[in-house]
């Protein structure tokens, strides 16, 4: 076949991205199933969930290939990539079923109504699919690509209550931060192909590596980076979060809650690995002014939404700031890829420290969003002032929503206090800088726990002067709930199962590239692209960048 003509993947690159596949079919098939039944909404949630089913059935059928670079270098499919793409899925599914139990039957004017359940479907799975690929992504026009495929559904989720006010607004600054973050997303990478003259993040960390990054570059890598902050809504990129929060579905802000931010971070540590493994003597020093940089930033930010949360009364936009927290913890660890001196600890440490605080924080904030929807359902109430009484109103309810918060702070006994201490240990590697970025955490920690105990205060010592009715979750919402409580206490009593799987699958697929900069394969080959008189450069002398 000529070079350059273009043929379909054979069947062994195919099975690699059969979860994308899968996703992308259930999209249709959600739209399409109304056109063969009436009660569109029943059959729309099932489709859905047998494709969720599917996709994570391919994840786990082709977690044995190792790690793989296909298509050319745009995607690679690693267990790094394959487990957040599982725990997406798996909390998509979760997120429907949420939805389901706690949506209302005679839904008031502003809410989503049960007719709308394939567009909501369509957009759920169009989001998880665009969020897998960023996972994946190793080449810029992919990872720019991934970020708008990801993007554009979810301002559809944001804006989905089309006649209510808050919505709109929230929808509304949502897309015009995205706009804005795109244009500086898109500008960056052209910058930075100007001055590589590659695509591939490999060859830019190789480019970086041999000959430090320049004043241009550094240009091109900020407005890159511009972008990735918008999808982890870290600060100045965070504007966007609160309000979105408050006006979406409950079910959406739950899935914006994790899965956005979960998948930057995923694609930042991929990033920053790279430009790690590709270090040398004359990339070291701007290397660790970029690990500093994002210390700063990821400190900033959560120091920012930790103070502004103290003075939320409106339990989504709590939670909202207790994300951008969350995300702040996340992008501190993510630095310290580039930052580790040589010889102590190793990038997969920052992989498997990502891996297992994202499965925790996935089921602490679905749990916590769980409790605010079925008490939003029966009650009405968004205000935490109003959660008086709830305590003795529905005591399984007040306990498990005092669990999940004191999760989210960090209570030992809980998996979010193991999560937390495993991002202290692999900040410790990191020198002063480290220590620096520990007392952070703490200190934001200590701080978190006054907001996180508002809501608990209310409903336990607030009294219910209205003597309202008792109320109780529905079976699946209950469901969801339990489950969320007790990975979190199997995390927190019983650790070393989680760590050790996490541990498993933080590796990703070697950053490597021959001299033109194209990328080189991982422990699977691409069985489309010719290796014919391929030859890669000599390596870098290893020196790691050093925090300044």
């Amino acid at each position: 076949m000529p070079p350059n003509t273009p043929h379909l993947p054979p069947w062994e690159t195919l099975r690699l991205i059969l979860p994308e596949i899968t996703l992308a079919l259930g999209m249709g098939a959600v739209v399409l199933t109304p056109f063969f039944g009436r009660k569109r909404d029943h059959r729309s949630t099932v489709v859905a969930l047998a494709a969720l089913f599917l996709a994570l059935v391919a994840i786990v059928n082709t977690t044995h290939f190792g790690a793989a670079t296909i298509l050319g270098g745009m995607l690679s499919v690693d267990p790094f990539s394959q487990f957040f793409k599982a725990l997406l899925l798996v909390f998509t599914g979760l997120v429907i079923v949420q939805w389901r139990s706690t949506a209302r039957r005679n839904p008031r004017p502003n809410d989503t109504r049960m007719q709308d359940a394939p567009d909501l479907l369509c957009l759920l799975l169009g989001a998880s699919l665009g969020m897998a690929l960023m996972a994946s992504a190793t080449n810029l026009l992919m990872i720019f690509m991934a970020t708008e495929a990801a993007s554009y559904p979810s301002y559809g989720l944001a804006g989905f209550r089309k006649r209510d006010r808050l919505a709109s607004k929230g929808a509304l600054k949502y897309v015009v931060f995205g706009a804005a973050s795109s244009a500086a997303m898109v500008y960056g990478m052209s910058l930075v192909y100007g001055v590589t003259g590659t695509l591939s993040l490999a060859g830019v960390a190789l480019h970086i590596g041999e000959h430090g990054i320049s004043p241009l570059l550094a240009m091109g890598l900020c407005g890159m980076f511009a972008g990735l902050a918008f999808k982890l809504a870290t600060v100045p990129m965070h504007f966007w979060c609160p309000d979105v929060f408050e006006g979406a579905p409950t079910h959406v802000t739950t899935f914006l809650a994790f899965a956005s931010k979960a998948a930057a971070i995923c694609l930042l540590v991929r990033i920053l690995l790279a430009f790690s493994a590709a270090s040398s003597d004359a990339s070291a020093a701007d290397l660790g002014a970029m690990a500093t940089g994002f210390a700063a930033l990821g400190a900033v930010t959560a120091t920012w939404a930790n103070l502004f949360a103290l003075r939320q009364v409106h339990i989504k936009r709590l939670l909202a700031y207790s994300s951008i927290a969350h995300a702040g913890y996340m992008t501190m660890t993510a630095a310290v890829a580039l930052g580790l001196p040589h010889g102590v600890g190793s990038p997969n440490t920052v992989a498997s420290a990502i891996l297992f605080y994202l499965l925790t924080y996935a089921f602490m904030n679905l749990g916590a969003f769980t409790v605010a929807a079925v008490i939003i359902q029966r009650t009405g109430a968004e205000d935490i002032r109003h959660y008086a009484g709830i305590a003795q109103r529905s005591p399984l309810l007040a306990g498990l929503m005092t669990l999940f918060l004191l999760s989210l702070f960090g209570m030992p006994g809980l998996g979010g206090f193991i999560a937390k201490v495993w991002l202290a240990m692999t900040l410790s590697g990191a020198g002063t800088m480290g220590f620096v970025l520990i007392a952070v955490l703490l200190v934001n920690t200590l701080v978190s726990l006054y907001y996180y105990l508002r809501p608990v205060y209310h409903m336990y010592f607030t009294r219910d002067d209205g003597q309202r009715p008792a109320f109780a979750a529905a079976p699946a919402s209950l469901a969801i709930l339990l489950v969320s409580a007790l990975l979190l206490l199997w995390t927190g009593l019983s650790p070393g199962a989680a760590d050790r799987m996490t541990r498993d699958f933080a590796t990703l697929a070697p950053p490597l590239a021959d001299a033109s900069g194209t990328p080189g394969m991982g422990a699977l080959k691409d069985p489309g692209q010719d290796d014919t008189n391929r030859r890669r450069a000599p390596a870098a002398p290893r020196r790691r960048a050093t925090f300044r």
